[in-house]
């Protein structure tokens, strides 16, 4: 494809997004989803690298 063309592609894809994040609501998260990721979270340690070129002396 020339440029031209794929420069029209692209442009005519972000307006279409753009219209379509514009005009569709955003459903909003739930409180089971939220409950999901504390879960997530609380089990989230850091640990460190298991590569020994990053791991701490």
């Amino acid at each position: 494809m020339r440029l031209g063309t794929c420069l029209l592609l692209a442009v005519v894809s972000g307006v279409l997004g753009l219209t379509l994040r514009l005009t569709l609501p955003v459903t909003p998260v739930d409180a089971s989803f939220r409950d999901v990721m504390r879960l997530y979270q609380s089990q989230a340690v850091p640990t460190g690298s298991n590569t020994p070129e990053t791991s701490p002396p």
